[in-house]
């Protein structure tokens, strides 16, 4: 905005100074045209620059139409495969993150590409041992959400969406979105089992998740989503209540 600010100003003094004859539209807008080498009204000079200020004022809190350069965002939905109607999909995957019983490795979740590439000739297929990335299960059966016990020990998808928006939003703990805000998705906050050596960071998994396609149900316990409950104390109940799962919301702007 500055710099529009600017050239606005620098291109309006330029055509009272450099080019002074040209008085093309100054009428219209209420403007003095000041002729070459004539002496020039304070009280004129300023009457031009308050209608300059004034436009200024109407850009600054002028707002645009809906959409109308508002550019895109992108968002995950977690265990999904698809994106909402109003979104298109970027690219779709599997979930994936550090083992849960590591104690190091990589600790953010991640939508890994059902389609990878390699840098052939550059890279080992020998096991060196360094960050280790693995997929990840549902771990469902008893965890209070019944919807999703069907999922038990089935692998994880994820979608990556593109809307056109200028903000993207997880709020956890609602399943509804600001005043003024596009709900992409609800569904549950999901995490790492608290007894477990390492610790990820919870995700909002839709509240209508699928597996991955072909997926197994044995337990292969690599990254494993558990619906996350609240624990009143610090956090204070009410609003939350003691062992409730908590729900989660995507939206956008």
């Amino acid at each position: 905005m500055k710099k529009t600010l600017i050239v606005l100003l620098s291109s309006t003094f330029l055509s009272v100074s450099a080019q002074a004859e040209n008085c093309e539209g100054f009428a219209d807008k209420g403007m003095n045209c000041f002729k070459n080498n004539t002496p020039a009204n304070a009280n004129d000079v300023n009457q031009n620059f308050k209608i300059l200020a004034d436009e200024v004022e109407q850009l600054k809190t002028a707002q645009p139409p809906a959409n109308s350069g508002a550019g895109n965002v992108s968002y995950i939905r977690w265990g999904r495969t698809s994106c909402p109607t109003d979104a298109s999909l970027i690219y779709k995957g599997y979930v994936a993150s550090g083992a849960h019983n590591h104690k190091g490795g990589i600790s953010s979740q991640l939508c890994l590409t059902d389609k990878p590439t390699f840098a052939n000739g550059d890279v080992s297929d020998g096991n060196q041992n360094g960050a280790l990335l693995y997929g990840t299960e549902y771990e469902t059966s008893s965890y209070g959400i019944n919807s999703l016990k069907a999922l038990h020990n089935f692998e994880a998808p994820c979608a990556v969406c593109l809307k056109p928006a200028t903000i993207s939003l997880m709020i956890p703990g609602t399943r509804n979105c600001p005043t003024s805000w596009n709900k992409e998705y609800e569904g549950y906050l999901m995490g790492t089992h608290y007894t477990q050596a390492s610790s990820h960071e919870a995700v909002c998994v839709d509240i209508e998740a699928e597996k991955v396609v072909n997926s197994s149900p044995s337990s292969q316990n690599g990254n494993l989503w558990y619906p996350t409950e609240a624990q009143c104390g610090a956090l204070p109940c009410p609003p939350y209540v003691q062992d409730r799962e908590l729900s989660c919301v995507v939206c956008t702007k």
